[in-house]
């Protein structure tokens, strides 16, 4: 059986922060956290420290910009993450409704109808809560019959999502699906750190799965697929549901995105 990418769809927030603008909040931050602790610095039992600048960044990473829900939030060298208002549990939450903009975009394209739809699968790295399943919101939101389910594989959920898919309409369970990556990495970046604080902005894709044998679409078959995984250390976020039970800082750093960015470059 073959598979096709018959539709596909983007979401991108309106608003969008340079490097330059980035750095300059940065270094403002730096600048205040060294004069704030330049006892302890000068003892040697904190670390100094140092500037971002506009070309480190673009050697490392090759980014120039990034889009973002919130830039004010994010460029506040007093806040530095993105302000978002909090939503009632009757109200669509923010990962879900920048999916389904990006999914409508894909059905367009498409020229499906929300009846040919079996399943969503939302795949990201990060999602906004526990349960319902934003993928079922997403669902209901659309109207889409069938089943959907959340899923993270961090960097790799997107792929790992499209492998689920394709093998779900291999095996007959589905013959036409949806999968999803709403990701709001803003939300858990680390902007006070060095190394990572330019890596990642707020965007969300949409590919629409389907049986290629049974279907007069045209679109990009999928020629195989294969999935590997090995642990490191080197990527990290330690922020979840046991943190509490842990008494541990809910704020601290390290339940934010961090990483050994030399050995990640390398």
């Amino acid at each position: 059986m073959s598979v096709i990418i018959s539709g596909t769809g983007i979401y991108t927030p309106p608003q969008k922060i340079t490097n330059k603008e980035l750095v300059k909040s940065f270094n403002t931050y730096v600048d205040s956290y060294n004069q704030k602790n330049r006892e302890a610095i000068e003892k040697g039992s904190l670390e100094e420290l140092t500037y971002s600048n506009v070309e480190f960044i673009e050697k490392v990473s090759g980014i120039k910009s990034r889009y973002v829900l919130d830039k004010e939030g994010i460029l506040d060298p007093d806040r530095m993450r993105p302000s978002l208002k909090e939503r009632s549990n009757e109200d669509i939450s923010i990962q879900a409704e920048i999916a389904v903009s990006a999914c409508k975009k894909a059905i367009q394209e498409s020229t499906k109808s929300i009846e040919d739809i079996d399943a969503v699968i939302c795949a990201c790295a990060n999602l906004q809560r526990a349960y319902p399943a934003i993928a079922i919101e997403i669902q209901n939101k659309l109207g889409i019959e069938g089943y959907a389910y959340d899923m993270n594989v961090a960097c790799s959920s997107s792929t790992f999502g499209v492998h689920n898919g394709v093998s779900d309409i291999e095996s007959g369970l589905a013959s036409c699906i949806l999968v999803v990556s709403p990701e709001i990495c803003s939300g858990h970046l680390n902007f006070k750190d060095r190394d990572g604080h330019f890596i990642f902005g707020d965007v969300c894709t949409a590919v629409l799965l389907e049986d290629g044998d049974n279907n007069n679409t045209s679109g990009f078959k999928i020629i195989g697929t294969k999935l590997k995984t090995v642990f490191s250390n080197n990527i990290r976020n330690n922020f979840g549901f046991l943190n509490t039970s842990e008494s541990t800082d809910l704020i601290s750093a390290d339940k934010l995105f961090i990483q050994d960015g030399r050995k990640v470059f390398r």
